[in-house]
């Protein structure tokens, strides 16, 4: 009887140590399951999430395996924050800013070189980012009315709201909206008249009346999701709005718009993607950036929201009607170095002296 209640309890110590075992394995494997979870984590910022888009976007990532954590922020405001954070990264990718902002990021150290495979794809004017970003969609930032509104009551150029006297109802951004990219590059649009390299702020001193009399005598508004907004709710007759938003306009503020092709030039946006700088492994983001360019994802993202890729293999995603409305438009053609040595400067300069 002794011998065997010995082997029962040395059965009983030796089940027990088997659970131990096992369930420190099992603790390890989850602590190493949790770890390669967290890896494949994305934080993405952006500045083209609104409108239904950032929740669209994680949804469709989801489903090719990526888990991503959206900051939808004005284009202004990601670049600035990715430069505040430069030496604590935060983001993983970038995605949705101009080839301005890109350029600026690119200067200080910000992104990493990486290649994709729908490079090929691209043309080489539009493909300016020496492999440290890389061009998705084009925007072009239009003046618009409705439909209904007499073309004579309309503005010819955008600086026919830069005129000491107020001619005319219209938008404009207010301190909030100011650090929206689509406002940003509105602001530069107006002072490429009066550029001066050799002036502290990169334009002449007649810029600053003109800016003063646009902001003066417009409707200060924020940054709504839709730029259509101001022109629906009767509080403005003239608003600009980023291309990708004109087919949609009809449906969220129920007017038919019209362009307004402005003769002094309308700017251009080409929105690009870019994987930030960190240490560790960078090889999930390099490949959500390669699945977010790819044609397939890039024409769903068309079809879905009325954008114009540069991927040659998803061109045939751009709505006929879009082309059609945007055929003619005159673009501007920004000089990069001098945004980007200004542009903070003259938010700055505006926001201290004409706001309401």
């Amino acid at each position: 009887m002794k011998m065997n209640k010995r082997i029962s309890i040395g059965l009983r110590w030796l089940a027990l140590s088997s659970l131990v075992v096992l369930f420190a394995g099992c603790s390890q494997q989850s602590k190493g399951s949790s770890k390669s979870n967290q890896s494949h984590k994305i934080v993405l910022y952006s500045n083209s999430l609104s409108g239904g888009r950032g929740a669209w976007l994680k949804k469709e990532a989801a489903k090719a395996g990526f888990t991503i954590t959206p900051v939808s922020l004005g284009g202004g405001d990601v670049i600035n924050r990715l430069v505040s954070e430069k030496n604590k990264p935060v983001a993983d990718v970038v995605y949705g800013s101009s080839q301005f902002g890109f350029t600026k990021l690119q200067q200080q150290g910000i992104l990493k070189k990486f290649s994709v495979d729908w490079q090929k794809d691209l043309a080489s004017s539009d493909n300016q980012g020496n492999g440290y970003f890389y061009p998705l969609t084009r925007q072009l930032i239009i003046q618009i009315a409705d439909s209904k509104t007499a073309k004579q009551d309309l503005p010819t150029a955008w600086s026919d709201l830069t005129t000491s006297t107020a001619k005319y109802k219209y938008m404009v951004p207010n301190k909030t909206g100011i650090n929206g990219q689509t406002n940003q590059m509105v602001i530069a649009n107006i002072l490429t008249k009066y550029k001066d390299d050799s002036a502290k702020d990169g334009v002449s001193p007649k810029a600053w009346p003109a800016i003063k009399n646009f902001f003066k005598n417009g409707k200060q508004f924020g940054n709504p999701q839709l730029f259509s907004n101001p022109i629906a709710k009767k509080e403005s007759t003239i608003s600009y709005t980023f291309s990708s938003d004109l087919l949609g306009i009809k449906k969220v503020s129920n007017f038919d718009p019209q362009i307004i092709n402005s003769t002094d030039g309308s700017p251009q946006v080409i929105e690009q993607v870019g994987v930030v700088k960190k240490s560790g492994d960078t090889k999930n983001a390099e490949r959500f950036a390669q699945w977010l360019g790819s044609a397939s994802t890039q024409k769903k993202i068309a079809k879905q929201f009325h954008t114009w890729p540069l991927n040659k293999k998803a061109a045939s995603a751009i709505d006929p009607k879009e082309k059609e409305m945007l055929k003619d438009i005159k673009v501007t053609n920004l000089d990069m170095k001098w945004y980007n040595k200004n542009i903070n400067k003259w938010i700055q300069k505006i926001s201290l002296n004409y706001f309401n």
